[in-house]
Order: C-alpha cells, then structure tokens, then sequence
C-alpha cells in the first residue's frame, strides 16, 4: 500500500460513524536500518478533516505556530474538527474505508501533536 492510497480516504469510527477523511499521515523514522544509512518510516497516525481535505497551513496543530493572528485563527475556526488518530487505533482498511477500532468522541484533537513535543 502508498501513502497516497490513504489520502482522501473516509474513515469510520467504531460504530460505522464517518469522522471525516485522511488528509494527511504522520511518519516517524525508527524503522529497521536500511543499507547501513537510515531508518526506514512508519505510519504513526493519520490526520483525519471532518469536512473537506483542504489544505493544512500548520496553524491548526497548535500554539507554536506562529503567524498572522487573523489568518491563525480562520485556520483554526476551519479545522477545529480536525482530529489525529495514532495508528494504534486503526482496526482495518477496507477497501477504501478506513474503520478505526475507537468512537469518534475519542480521538485526540490535531493540536495534542504539539501537546506530545512538548511533555
């Protein structure tokens, strides 16, 4: 599977509930070592829009992005049903549904990325 097969796929809670479609995948790089050079990346969570896939300008994921405060907080109002979902808690693809083995009441919101560097 691609990462682009992801992109853009609905995503079900775990009562068939649509929570929205992934919009973007967050990588971490601490994979077996590939040919004595670097780590190979694995999947670590999705980011899951509830209304449209849109653009992420980053202002969504939390305080530490800086920026116009307008443009900030029109970012914001947009996403604030953006939610991330640790790979942990994906139960199955199928076929272009991506059903999660959670309810939609609890998924994280985006901006606890930023909460995780942090503690």
């Amino acid at each position: 599977m691609r990462l682009s097969d992801l992109l853009g796929s609905p995503v079900r809670d775990s009562s068939g509930e649509v929570v929205g479609q992934v919009a973007d995948v967050r990588l971490v790089q601490d994979g077996p070592l590939l040919r004595q050079v670097q780590h190979a990346f694995r999947v670590a969570g999705l980011i899951v829009v509830a209304r449209h896939t849109g653009r992420l300008f980053g202002y969504e994921r939390g305080p530490a992005i800086k920026g116009p405060w307008l443009v900030r907080a029109v970012v914001r109002a947009l996403h604030r049903h953006t939610r991330y979902v640790p790979w942990e808690q994906v139960d199955r693809i199928d076929g272009a549904d991506i059903l999660l083995r959670v309810p939609k009441r609890d998924l994280a919101h985006v901006s606890d990325l930023y909460a995780e560097r942090t503690s």
